[in-house]
């Protein structure tokens, strides 16, 4: 399809707009199913939108597999272009419409660190700034800030990697914690005595696992191969394993920032507090640069800082 321009040259178009949001969402999402509820279609909907756009891209977007969509290297290119496309338009009708004028913190980080860490600290923020709102976005997906107008992010990252302007809020230590009710009198006297009691594990599937285990920290401590006499209870988010531990189900591998909080608040104590165990990562802070100039982006920015700088230490 063509459209003629004012001088009366004819300008060609190379795609069709209407199927750019179902695609940017089934390659955010990577799934029609998920994208369609989003957007309040029905699965086919969005199958037939992407079909169309594979044939006038003349390439395709996606690679189908039985259970999983990935995106070829034509569609991460082409997403990259629609999310700048698509946050561009959405800044211009928010303008329009005056959502401009809400004071709104956006913060991009995993969940596990919004639900343990974040949220709890977040009615004191509220309180002393009832103007501002403050978004989440909770996944552990990867994030262009400026595209996106995402504020602020935090992300748990390998220590040896520290992206260009981020900056380092903790690094990572782990050691095992256990309700005290759980521990009751019991004083184990070596590391290997913790496997008298259930030994709560993440799955190795999950981000930033591999390696951060009770094998992993018996072979750190020099124990060696320690049978779990009391079984394993073997977990999909790292929020779920703590929660499991200060309800008294077992022994859990605590990191940092967590094992602080934790501790400091009586739910759990840690059995041996003179052996932690560097993670090799560490939680880093990326700003916007963009948002970073804006007052109300500024006063969050400021309020995170002092929490990391005010919260609980471990005692040597």
């Amino acid at each position: 399809m063509t459209i003629r321009s004012t001088t009366g040259r004819r300008r060609p178009r190379p795609i069709g707009l209407g199927a750019l949001r179902g695609f940017e969402a089934a390659a955010r999402l990577l799934s029609f199913t998920t994208a369609a509820a989003e957007l309040s279609l029905t699965q086919s909907s969005i199958s037939r939108q992407i079909a169309q756009l594979e044939q006038q891209v003349g390439r395709p977007l996606f690679v189908r597999k039985t259970r999983a969509l990935l995106l070829t290297a034509a569609g991460t290119q082409l997403l990259h272009a629609v999310r700048q496309a698509l946050a561009g338009i959405d800044a211009t009708v928010g303008e329009i419409r005056g959502a401009a004028s809400v004071r709104r913190v956006t913060l991009s980080t995993y969940p596990s660190f919004a639900s343990l860490w974040l949220v709890p600290r977040l009615a004191q923020f509220q309180r002393e700034h009832p103007d501002i709102e403050i978004r989440l976005d909770a996944s552990d997906r990867v994030v262009d800030l400026l595209a996106e107008e995402i504020d602020l992010a935090v992300r748990w990252i390998p220590a040896d990697k520290l992206a260009n302007g981020a900056t380092l809020l903790i690094d990572d230590l782990v050691a095992p914690a256990i309700s005290p009710r759980l521990l009751g009198a019991s004083k184990p006297q070596t590391p290997a005595d913790l496997a008298q009691w259930p030994l709560l594990d993440l799955d190795s599937s999950v981000p930033g696992a591999r390696g951060l285990n009770w094998a992993s920290w018996f072979d750190f401590t020099g124990a060696g191969s320690v049978d779990p006499a009391a079984g394993r209870l073997v977990f999909s988010f790292v929020d779920q394993a703590v929660q499991a531990a200060i309800r008294g189900q077992g022994v859990a591998l605590m990191r940092s920032p967590f094992l602080q909080d934790c501790v400091a608040s009586g739910d759990l104590v840690m059995p041996f507090p003179a052996i932690r165990m560097r993670s090799g990562y560490r939680h880093i802070l990326a700003v916007n640069p963009e948002a970073e100039r804006k007052p109300h982006v500024g006063a969050f920015l400021g309020w995170l800082r002092q929490q990391f700088e005010r919260a609980p230490r471990l005692a040597p």
